[in-house]
Formats: C-alpha cells, sequence, structure tokens
C-alpha cells in the first residue's frame, strides 16, 4: 500500500520538475540537506536506546528544547536525536543541541523512510505537534515502533484529509491507530479531532502547550547589555524592533519609523525579517528609503563604521537571536499580521515583557491572541497609520505600555507546566 503514496508523490515531482529543478539549481535552500533528505545519513552506532524526536520547522524544533532537556536529565541512559524539515528549524536545531546528531527529515518515499528508521533505529518516535507523512508512519508501524506525539494539535482540515488517506489505505489506518502510539494533545478540541480520524480515547491524553514553557521570561542581563552595546543604544535610548517580518511589513514600519523619529530622535528601528534570506531585499528596501542599513553581521565583524545619525536601521542578518533582540526592545511589532499571512508567534516578546503589537490576520495563533487580548496584553492595528498612533501613545505613555508588558509575561508565566505532564506520560513509557 505505500506504493500509492509513493505514485502520487513521484508524479508530482515530474509534473514539478522543472520548477524543482530550477529552485535547487538556484537556491541554496533548496539544495541544503539533498542528501540527507534522500536517507543518505551515518547509522546510528551507540548501544543507547533511542528516541527519535522530531520538529517540522523552528517553532516545533523550539518546542522540543524543554522536553529533550527533560529526558537527557532523567534518562541519561537514553540517546536523544533531533530531525527538523525546514532549513530554518535544522540551523536551530544544529544550534540548540550541537552535542546531538541532528539531521533532515527523509523525504516521505517507502524506500527511503524505511532506510531511515533502520540506520537510527530508534525505540520510539516523538513528534512534536503532528506531521503526519503516510509512509513515515507505516514504516514506524511496520519496524514496531511507537509513536508519541506532544504538543498535538489538529484542523478540521487534517482530520478531512487524514480520514480520506484512511479510506484508502488499510496500512496508513493501522499505523494511525496502533495501539502503542500515544497522542497528547493541546486542548480539548484536539483530543475529539484525534477522536474523530479513529484514535482509541485511551491513548489520548490533553497536556496542554508546551511551548510556554519553552518561552524565556527573562535574558541574561549582560547578553542584553552586551547587545545593545554592539548596536550603539544608549541607555534613554527607544527601540522598536519588528519581529518575523514578512514581505510588505518592513516598508510600512519604515514609514511609521521615519514620522516618529522627526518627534522622537532617540527611537531606535531593528528590523528581523522571518526569514533570513530576504535580508538582501530588505537592505535595499532600507537604503531606497533614504536610510542606511545596519547589518548585524557587518557589526560584529567590524565592517561597519557607525554615522550615529537617526538615519540608521539595523537589520539582523542572523538565524537564532530574536529572543535577544527583543530583550532590548520597548515596542515589538510581530510580524507577518499587517499581511494575511496567519501572524508569526507574539509569545516570545510577551514571556520578556513588551509591549506587543500586531496585525489582524494572526489565524495561525487564535489561542495566544485570544489570551493576550483578554487580558488586556498586546494591541491589535489594522492600518498603517493605527500603528503609528499605537507607538507614539506608548512612548507617551511608558507606564500604560510597562503595565501591558507586565501583564503579557503574566499570562506566559500562567500557562506553563505542559510539558512536566508530557514528561510523566513518557517516563510511564520509558519504564515499561
Amino acid at each position: 500500500m505505500p506504493l500509492i503514496f509513493d505514485s502520487l508523490y513521484l508524479t508530482a515531482s515530474l509534473l514539478g520538475s522543472p520548477y524543482l529543478l530550477f529552485k535547487i539549481l538556484t537556491s541554496k535552500r533548496y539544495r541544503s540537506g539533498l542528501d540527507q533528505r534522500f536517507g543518505i545519513i551515518p547509522e546510528r552506532l551507540s548501544s543507547k536506546p533511542g528516541i527519535w524526536v522530531h520538529g517540522a520547522s523552528v517553532g516545533e524544533v523550539i518546542t522540543a528544547k524543554s522536553i529533550i532537556e527533560k529526558i537527557d536529565e532523567e534518562f541519561p541512559e537514553w540517546e536523544t536525536f533531533i530531525s527538523a524539515t525546514t532549513n530554518t528549524g535544522f540551523s536551530i536545531a544544529e544550534r540548540n543541541f550541537s552535542n546531538k546528531n541532528v539531521f533532515y527529515f527523509p523525504l516521505d518515499l517507502s524506500w527511503i523512510t524505511e532506510k531511515v528508521i533502520l540506520k537510527k533505529s530508534p525505540n520510539f518516535i516523538l513528534l512534536i505537534e503532528l506531521e503526519v507523512w503516510p509512509n513515515f508512519l507505516i514504516s514506524a508501524f511496520k519496524n514496531n515502533i511507537p509513536v508519541i506525539v506532544v504538543n498535538g494539535r489538529i484542523s478540521n482540515k487534517s482530520v478531512k484529509a487524514y480520514r480520506a488517506i484512511s479510506r484508502i489505505s488499510k496500512d496508513f489506518r493501522n499505523s494511525l491507530i496502533n495501539e502503542k502510539n500515544v497522542f497528547c494533545a493541546r486542548t480539548e478540541l484536539d483530543a475529539q479531532r484525534f477522536r474523530n480520524i479513529g484514535i482509541p480515547g485511551k491513548r489520548i491524553f490533553i497536556t496542554g502547550t508546551m511551548k510556554y514553557d519553552n518561552i524565556p521570561t527573562h535574558i541574561d542581563e549582560n547578553i542584553s547589555k552586551e547587545l545593545a552595546e554592539l548596536f550603539h543604544i544608549n541607555d534613554d535610548d527607544l527601540v522598536l524592533v519588528g519581529g518575523s517580518t514578512h514581505a510588505g511589513e518592513e516598508e510600512i514600519l519604515i514609514r511609521v519609523f521615519e514620522r516618529l523619529n522627526k518627534t522622537y530622535p532617540n527611537l531606535k528601528l531593528i528590523l528581523t525579517p522571518r526569514h533570513v534570506e530576504r535580508t538582501r531585499d530588505v537592505s535595499r528596501l532600507i537604503d531606497k528609503t533614504g536610510f542606511v542599513p545596519v547589518l548585524k553581521t557587518e557589526v560584529e565583524s567590524s565592517r561597519y563604521k557607525w554615522q550615529n545619525t537617526n538615519r540608521e536601521i539595523i537589520l539582523i542578518d542572523t538565524v537564532g537571536d530574536l529572543g535577544k533582540v527583543y530583550s532590548i526592545s520597548n515596542f515589538v511589532f510581530v510580524g507577518k499580521s499587517l499581511v494575511p499571512s496567519g501572524g508569526q508567534n507574539m509569545m516570545e516578546p510577551a514571556g520578556l515583557g513588551n509591549s506587543v503589537i500586531f496585525g489582524p490576520h494572526t489565524f495561525n495563533f487564535k489561542e495566544e491572541v485570544a489570551l493576550l487580548l483578554k487580558n488586556s496584553a498586546a494591541k491589535v492595528v489594522k492600518t498603517e497609520e493605527e500603528l503609528f498612533e499605537t507607538i507614539e501613545f506608548f512612548i507617551k505613555n511608558p507606564d500604560i505600555a510597562k503595565e501591558m508588558g507586565l501583564k503579557a509575561q503574566k499570562v506566559v508565566n500562567e500557562k506553563r507546566g505542559a510539558t512536566d505532564r508530557n514528561i510523566e506520560i513518557i517516563r510511564n513509557i520509558i519504564k515499561n
């Protein structure tokens, strides 16, 4: 039955081959880890029992951090190793788990998933959230490897898709409802949806979301001070950060900054594009609008000579530094939200007590947005003008801005604890 999925994948690849070939030839992003995606990875030689932890992208990899640390601490006789699907997720995994085996998740072709599972020989697989690839799940089932989903969430759309796949593939259905699998759902709604696709109720647990456990509520003062000094930010300066911005948002932030800077010359702007490969485009945009782009890598290598004018805009062209940047900010606009793309993680700046602002397009973070807004811990802006007015209001009313930041931090602190609940379930599995 895996032949069904292999045929579908290969047909899609053939139809899209000119485009895929062009991307592979012209984009490092598409070439990265290509050999590993085809299963060309070293065999795991350790005699320790193994836990394969998979996080698709940056968010899932970061979420995995706390649970991997707890497993390593409590069960040192076990070996954890990590895979990621996206380039950015892989980079974050390498940075956070430099002492571990990190590799790209294999393409979902049956002979590749089978080969990789045999090479890595895990005792069980730990999926962060739910990224179900049919052949991978079938290969795990055939090799008698339990799959544990933590931080599990599933949409109505996915429920329909899994039901449809189950109807055409008995192997997939059996691998999904395998009685050895465990599903740790974030909410009762997610748990119900797992039941709706046939998962036995006794294999489903509601443990909450782990992402709050990984959100820092404090950054070492020495790290923040060092970053502020690197960027020539003084104690009396105000810092506006555009976090995880997408195309179209940097231009808005630059215009807002230009208007505000005329009245508040001590205001600094730091832009952190969601995709580091957009650095060149954003740098050109900054230059085109009459400002000077200051790249973090250039400052670190002493290639940039500071002009110390209010025409400089700092551009973060590195991966994994967003939390540090938030720690030196006063106001944070969280990107992918003024454009209709679903938003980015607004809880990271919230955890650090920032005044958090985002646009109306946050459908990927409905729960987080509802929590913050319910507690008057964030501000939604619908237009460029509202963004300008909100930031100016915060500048004029620092006590109100600070109070909103403290409320946001409180929201994060009150949602912690899911990792411990998940570890309790994993502990029972390991001991049995």
